[in-house]
């Protein structure tokens, strides 16, 4: 089911305030609202906890706000922009506001940008980008150091950070197989937030079948374009024995200087 249909029947059938009430997460699953990409559950997550929600239950004029507050929860959250407009347009449908529903259209990209719905959920490696680092279909220079990226105008900043993120997540490389291990699958996308961290993150779909006694550890490493090392880290995974689990980590830009100094992200998991 398309999520828009899905808030929509769920907002017919109990009200548009239930949306900003957070057990309205477990009626989008039932609805199976996230079948486009189950990026789409963060989000939501995201808009009721940080008080979105309850604004667009509100909104008088949508044709004047809806520019300001997607603009504003992309830019308070680094959610990928084609994923929180396509969220928010869908609650927009759904709350009446507009009369078209919206058409998603995930970034392209060898893997999924900005959210887990492209093909590294099939854990496939990806094939690194010319050490230029410049992306097929960009020609934004991934070449600035956290000080420059700063003194850069929004829109800069805006086409500097989709750039970095769809090549970033284009150089994931999953070393275990996960799905055949762990009975998972594994979805990636990486954010490039305003602080030029970087911020791989990994979502779990389906129960951890290995036995272990507290957690796995997952080892994310970043690799430059002479294919050393640079850093290394760990994330603890499967504390919460279910189905469903999203974990990450973050690199700061002291750990890899400018996005042009990387080569590959690999990734692999080992029992904690």
């Amino acid at each position: 089911m398309k999520l828009y249909e899905a808030i929509e029947i769920i907002v017919n059938d109990f009200g548009k305030e239930i949306i900003s009430n957070d057990r309205v997460m477990n009626m989008f699953s039932d609805y199976n609202a996230f079948e486009e990409s189950k990026t789409f559950k963060i989000i939501l997550k995201n808009l009721i906890n940080e008080g979105y929600m309850e604004q667009l239950l509100y909104v008088r004029d949508w044709s004047n706000s809806q520019d300001r507050i997607i603009n504003n929860f992309i830019s308070a959250t680094s959610f990928n922009e084609a994923n929180a407009s396509y969220v928010i347009k869908s609650l927009a449908y759904a709350l009446g506001y507009i009369k078209t529903a919206p058409i998603y259209q995930p970034s392209a990209g060898p893997s999924q940008p900005s959210s887990p719905s492209n093909s590294n959920s099939s854990q496939s490696k990806s094939q690194s980008p010319s050490p230029a680092n410049k992306p097929s279909g960009h020609s934004v220079s991934l070449d600035k150091t956290s000080s420059q990226y700063d003194r850069l105008s929004e829109d800069s900043k805006r086409k500097y950070k989709e750039a970095a993120e769809k090549y970033l997540e284009g150089v994931v490389e999953f070393k275990s197989d996960f799905e055949k291990d762990l009975g998972v699958k594994i979805s990636s996308y990486v954010q490039f937030d305003q602080f030029a961290n970087i911020i791989p993150i990994f979502e779990l779909d389906g129960k951890i079948k290995v036995d272990y006694d507290f957690s796995l550890m997952f080892y994310v490493l970043l690799y430059d374009q002479n294919d050393r090392m640079m850093v290394k880290k760990d994330i603890y995974v499967g504390q919460k024995r279910g189905s469903y689990e999203v974990v990450q980590t973050l690199f700061d830009p002291s750990e890899y200087h400018i996005v042009n100094n990387i080569k590959r992200i690999l990734v692999y998991w080992e029992k904690a």
